[in-house]
């Protein structure tokens, strides 16, 4: 079977039109629910070593491999072709996220422009892990535009990359297959990828595979949101790719500082910067060359500027697979 160009679009549309389902139907909280249980059966067996954190998150891959099979298999009994794609479009639907990232940013955005400072840094706080309760105006709208350009890959970049990878590997399964496996990780390192005393050896392995699996699309990423830029008035695609590729190690991430640099440039801020975990001063360096007086206009410019990319991205990996095929 060929890959469908349209499973891309398909799933990009369902979110925006849809959302993400209430979270105690969402597969996403179904998956952080099996974690947990993972968790603590391997810590009784295994304590909190490397081995323990490695059976946990591939027992939770395993557990929405076998979840995701049950869903998908009813629909290759049918005999027409485009059945199968409908839980692909389904799974990778899940999977990405930018209505949320931009449904999150705009509660940031709009309590601002309405000046109730309050509200705004507890809607920061909600997708940041920074603490907030010392962030001005300024400071507020520079943490919610690095939470939607950091974000951007992980939740939606990422997961266009993998579905194509997986529905060219294996067809409309393999796209269902491949975008899941990166969720789940994705979570993990959300849930275990932490440098403290109980995660920093139960986490390793999760967190390296996160890393791993968005090596590829947090590279990938850095053209696209340069093109993007073509069309969002107000930001450079020229400053988005040279300051992209300036900064693109300005972070302990391998991956993050790559899309967070190239909205810095794009907007002509500077983002990062030191910041503090807890009462933990944490002194991360300045990415970009341009002022850090962020504003509610960045913000909403950034909050389009994902839009674009997600949908240029859409564009591109589907114009792959409508033309790898024919090869």
């Amino acid at each position: 079977m060929l890959p469908c160009p349209f499973i891309l679009p398909a799933a990009l549309l369902l979110d925006i039109l849809a959302g993400d389902p209430p979270n105690r139907f969402h597969p996403v909280c179904l998956i952080g629910w099996c974690a947990r249980r993972a968790e603590t059966l391997a810590r009784r067996l295994w304590g909190g070593t490397f081995t323990a954190g490695t059976a946990a998150a591939l027992g939770t891959c395993a557990a929405a491999w076998l979840a995701c099979a049950v869903f998908c298999l009813p629909f290759s009994v049918f005999p027409s072709p485009w059945i199968p794609w409908i839980p692909a479009v389904l799974v990778i639907y899940i999977c990405m996220a930018p209505r949320g990232l931009a449904e999150h940013a705009l509660r940031v955005a709009n309590a601002l422009r309405s000046g109730k400072d309050g509200e705004a840094r507890h809607a920061v706080s909600m997708i940041v892990g920074r603490d907030t309760e010392r962030l001005d105006r300024h400071g507020m709208a520079r943490a919610a535009i690095e939470s939607v350009a950091e974000n951007l890959t992980d939740g939606v970049f990422s997961t266009l990359f993998w579905a194509t990878a997986g529905c060219l590997a294996g067809g409309p399964f393999g796209a269902a297959f491949a975008a899941l496996t990166h969720r789940v990780f994705n979570i993990l390192d959300a849930m275990w990828g932490k440098k403290n005393d109980r995660y920093r050896r139960f986490g390793t392995f999760a967190a390296r595979t996160d890393d791993a699996l968005n090596f590829i699309p947090a590279r990938l990423i850095l053209p696209c949101i340069s093109l993007a830029a073509l069309f969002v008035k107000g930001t450079s695609a020229r400053r988005a790719l040279t300051t992209g590729w300036a900064f693109r190690r300005a972070h302990a991430s391998p991956n993050s500082a790559w899309s967070e640099a190239a909205f810095a440039g794009a907007l002509g801020l500077r983002i990062g910067g030191p910041v503090s975990y807890k009462g933990i001063p944490a002194d991360y360096p300045w990415i970009g060359t341009g002022r850090t007086e962020a504003a509610v206009s960045d913000l909403a410019l950034a909050i389009r500027l994902m839009w674009m990319t997600a949908a240029a991205g859409t564009l591109v990996f589907s114009l792959i697979l409508f033309f790898i095929p024919r090869f």
